[in-house]
Formats: C-alpha cells, sequence, structure tokens
C-alpha cells in the first residue's frame, strides 16, 4: 500500500493523514491559528504556517491503533524528537500556542514530561531500537532510557565529551556515522517535537519515507510525525498524527497493552548507582574492552573530589562553544575560563547532584556535567567509550563469578549481572 501511494500534494484529502492511513477522513480541528512561519530561524513552504491542529476523537484512535500494529511490524524502530517534547519543562524556539518562545529556568533539573517516560518504556521493551535526540537536556535518560540507545547528535548538557554543537561547530566523529546508520536502517521511523525544517539530521525522518516508496528490497515501513504543527515533510508520511504528545503516546501505550509508569515509580526511572565507585570493564581511556578480553578492568571512581580527565575523541573542539573552546586546542585560544591557555582536559568531580541526575565537574576551569546515567552504562558494559575517566586510574582483575553460564565476566556485565563493589 505504501509503494502504491506516493508523495501526496497538500489539497489531497490524505495530506493530513498519511499514505498508509485507512479509516475516517475528518480534518483536525484547529485549536491555534497564526498565519506566521514555525521559525523565524528557518525557511517554509508558503502553506507552511505554526497553525497548531488536532485530531478528532474517532481518527487519533484509527491512527494510534494502525501505530501500534507498525511498531509491533517494525524490525527497527528508531526515534527521532526535537524540542517539542521538552517545550513544557525546558522551553522552545518555535512559534507555538502550547508554549512561550523562550526558555525554562532550572533547566538543569528538569523532570521528564509523559512523553519521555512512555518513549523510554518503549524503548525498555525493545520496541525502540534507537533515539535520535536533537535536544540537550537528558530527559530520556531520567526516563529510564539507556544511555546506548540515545544519540544525542547535537551534543549534551550531561556528557563533557560532547558539549552542546553551535550551528558553526561540527557533528561528535561517533554521533555522525550512528545517525547515517539509522537513516539507511531504519525500518519504522516515529517524529516527535521536530518541525523538520532542513536540518541535516533530518535524513532519520526523509530516507525512512522515501524508503517506504519503493518496493522491494529496502524497502520500509516510512515515517510517523507526532506533531501540532504541520512540517514541511507532512506529504511523504506514513501516518501523520496532530495532538499532543503526552496524550498520543498514553493512547498508543493502551494500544499495545502496556500500562504509563507513573512519575518517579518502580519502573519509570533506571536506579542509578548509589555508590559514586565501581569496577568496570574498560580500559584507561575509557574504551570497552573486548569480549573474552583477559585484561584488568578499571575502577571508575567519581566520588567528590576525584581527579578525572575527558577521553581521547571528544567533541569538545568540534562543538565550538567558546567557554570550552581551551580544552584540547592545538593552539592556545582566548577562553573567559581558560585565559588564553590550551589545556588537555583535566578536572575534577565536585559533587554529585542527585537533583539533576548528575555529577558537577570543573574541567580546565570550566564548569560541566556527567549523567549519573554514564556511571550505570559503565558498570554494565553497555557504551563503547565513556566521556571521562579517573587522571590515574586503578585496575583490578576482572570479578570472578560464581555461575558457570556467565564465565565471561564482560558478556555478564552487558547483562547487567556483574555485582558491583
Amino acid at each position: 500500500r505504501l509503494a502504491r501511494r506516493g508523495a501526496m500534494a497538500p489539497a489531497d484529502e490524505r495530506f493530513m493523514h498519511g499514505r498508509a492511513y485507512e479509516g475516517p477522513l475528518d480534518a483536525p480541528r484547529v485549536t491555534w491559528k497564526c498565519d506566521k512561519p514555525p521559525r523565524r530561524d528557518h525557511g517554509a513552504p508558503p502553506w507552511l504556517t505554526a497553525t497548531e491542529y488536532e485530531d478528532l476523537p474517532p481518527v487519533l484512535d484509527a491512527k494510534c491503533e494502525q501505530l501500534a500494529d507498525l511498531v509491533r511490524l517494525s524490525r527497527k524502530t528508531v526515534l527521532y524528537t526535537g524540542a517539542g517534547i521538552s517545550a513544557s519543562v525546558i522551553g522552545q524556539a518555535a512559534l507555538s500556542g502550547q508554549n512561550k518562545v523562550g526558555w525554562k529556568p532550572e533547566t538543569i533539573t528538569a523532570k521528564p514530561t509523559l512523553t519521555h517516560r512512555a518513549l523510554g518504556l518503549l524503548g525498555r521493551q525493545g520496541l525502540v531500537h534507537s533515539w535520535v535526540q536533537q535536544n540537550h537536556d537528558g530527559l530520556p535518560q531520567k526516563a529510564g532510557c539507556p544511555q546506548e540507545c540515545i544519540n544525542e547528535i547535537h551534543g549534551s548538557w550531561f556528557d563533557p565529551s560532547n558539549p552542546v554543537v553551535k550551528y558553526s561547530g561540527t557533528l561528535h566523529q561517533l554521533a555522525f556515522p550512528r545517525m547515517e546508520e539509522d537513516a539507511a536502517t531504519a525500518d519504522l521511523v516515529l517524529v516527535l517535537g521536530s518541525s523538520l525544517s532542513g536540518l541535516n539530521a533530518d535524513q532519520i525522518a526523509t530516507e525512512a519515507a522515501a524508503r517506504s516508496c519503493r518496493p522491494g528490497a529496502g524497502a520500509s515501513l516510512g515515517t510517523v510525525c507526532i506533531n501540532l504543527q504541520q512540517t514541511p515533510q507532512d506529504g511523504v508520511m506514513s501516518l501523520r498524527i496532530f495532538g499532543q504528545s503526552d496524550k498520543v503516546l498514553a493512547l498508543l501505550l493502551r494500544k499495545l497493552g502496556l500500562a504509563l509508569p507513573r512519575p518517579g515509580g518502580g519502573d519509570a526511572p533506571r536506579h542509578w548507582p548509589a555508590e559514586s565507585r565501581a569496577l568496570v570493564p574498560y580500559d584507561g581511556d575509557g574504551r570497552r574492552l573486548p569480549l573474552g578480553s583477559a585484561a584488568p578492568w578499571m575502577w571508575l571512581d567519581l566520588r567528590d573530589g576525584q581527579r578525572v580527565r575527558i577521553t581521547p575523541g571528544h567533541n569538545i573542539q568540534g562543538a565550538k562553544q567558546p567557554q570550552y573552546m581551551h580544552i584540547g586546542a592545538k593552539e592556545a585560544p582566548g577562553s573567559s575560563a581558560g585565559a588564553g591557555k590550551s589545556a588537555p582536559g583535566h578536572g575534577a568531580i565536585v559533587r554529585r547532584d542527585e537533583a539533576s541526575c548528575s555529577f558537577a565537574l570543573t574541567i580546565e576551569g570550566a564548569a560541566m556535567r556527567l549523567g549519573l546515567w554514564w556511571l550505570d552504562a559503565a558498570v554494565r558494559g553497555a557504551v563503547d567509550v565513556l566521556p571521562v575517566v579517573n587522571l590515574k586510574p586503578a585496575f583490578e582483575a576482572a570479578p570472578v563469578l560464581r555461575s558457570a553460564a556467565a564465565a565471561d565476566p564482560l558478556a555478564a556485565a552487558r547483562r547487567g549481572a556483574v555485582p558491583r563493589r
């Protein structure tokens, strides 16, 4: 059906429903009228405005039923999320009838929205396989989605090796190829809170949609967009759902037979390690040991006052943030934090901050943060490279496991079976 229905023009009766949609064709109701484009800093086709819409209940029900079917069918589901899913707690740059343009105070301690918690649950259930996150806020991790599933393509407030990337900067050397792989291999892409206004990362959505228009090998289930506003890519969507993402995802979970986690509930956020020190299967540069390796494991000590350093391969220079440009520079640049001195990236843990779910760091005089979830991922051997290691890390032989089925301690760590010491 998808291959038979190519891209649609705005006049098509299915334009606001999607190429795969089967159900009532009632138009969504307007909830906020605006004749301006969604963003002042991006171009838009003449028909596209910031007007917001909401599907009528029978239409929304049919769309969520079909979305649940797509999620069950998908071999690889990728999330692509933008500022819209965090706007109520972080703020946003786009025009909206729901939230004012601008940023909220205390963004570091913001709590996940219902949308984040629902998507985190889909990740833990194995129904979402990768999450390409445009935002920098750490809310997917706070909602319990494992760090290894998340590609913070434009940088993060909670990863000192991958600061927020300025428009003039370049993406992290690991994040960009991972994004391209997801764009080429996703069977289903769910877009939430993004205006799809032409960023490089939009290829996650557009490539899956393009492959759904072609029959045969390499075809996909396409892209589903959940937004209040229209986007330039609406004509190629498999399903186009208008509504608040909190309401849409709550209905989707019911269609999938899943219960929405309560804020702070037992299966909502992942329980971070209570101790700030752990024996982890990584080498002195923070690179994960190969499976079957007999090399000693590293103690990752993130207790207050411990000396740490940024690991090789970071994107601090690529991010182009002025306050960090002295870190890892080949030549000494001007910097308010570093007083013009080139610095290797050494620093210390200031404190563990439960309110923001992070460790506060100072790196070469600059304030940075490391999400508590990185320690959890390190214990499990879940990520290829850690953002920081100790300046002079201690090592110890890999733990001896009692279970014969877990003879390889690194394999056990990746299953979360290695006890913390």
